[in-house]
C-alpha cells in the first residue's frame, strides 16, 4: 500500500514515525497493543507521540482502536481491508477475526434511532467466549 500517498490525501504529513507504524500494522493479522507496535519500532519514537501518531491516524479513519476486553487499547489498519469483527477467548485471549451479517450501514440505522445525535458514523461490535482449545 502506498502508505505517503494515502497520509497526503488525508492532508497528513508522511513522517517517519507514521510511515513505520502504518507498515507495522499492515504486516499483522489482528489488532495489536501500543507495546507491541512499540516493540517492532526500529525508531525511538517514545511512547507519548506513539499514541499521538495512533490517535491522529485513528481520527483520519487510517487506523482502528478497538476494546477487546483486555484492560487496554488494540489498534489495526482500517485501509485495504474489509469490515469484521473480532471474537476474543476469554481464556487464552485468542482473537479471530470473523464476518457477522447485519444490515448495511448499521450507523445509519442508528442514528434514525437516536433522538439526541445529529451523526453517528462509525460503531464497533465484538464478540467474547471460549475458544475450542479453552473449552
Amino acid at each position: 500500500m502506498d502508505f505517503p500517498t494515502l497520509l497526503r490525501e488525508k492532508d497528513l504529513r508522511a513522517t517517519p514515525g507514521r510511515l513505520q507504524v502504518l507498515e507495522i500494522l499492515s504486516s499483522e493479522k489482528h489488532p495489536v497493543t501500543v507495546d507491541q507496535i512499540k516493540e517492532k519500532l526500529s525508531s525511538s519514537l517514545d511512547t507519548v507521540t506513539l499514541y499521538r501518531t495512533l490517535e491522529t491516524l485513528r481520527e483520519a479513519r487510517i487506523v482502528d482502536r478497538t476494546d477487546l476486553q483486555h484492560g487496554h487499547a488494540h489498534y489495526e489498519l482500517l485501509v485495504g481491508r474489509p469490515h469484521h469483527h473480532h471474537a476474543v477467548c476469554r481464556s487464552c485471549g485468542l482473537i479471530e477475526d470473523i464476518e457477522v451479517p447485519h444490515p448495511a450501514k448499521p450507523e445509519k440505522q442508528a442514528e434514525q434511532a437516536t433522538k439526541k445525535f445529529s451523526t453517528i458514523d462509525s460503531y464497533a461490535l465484538e464478540f467474547f467466549g471460549t475458544c475450542t482449545s479453552c473449552a
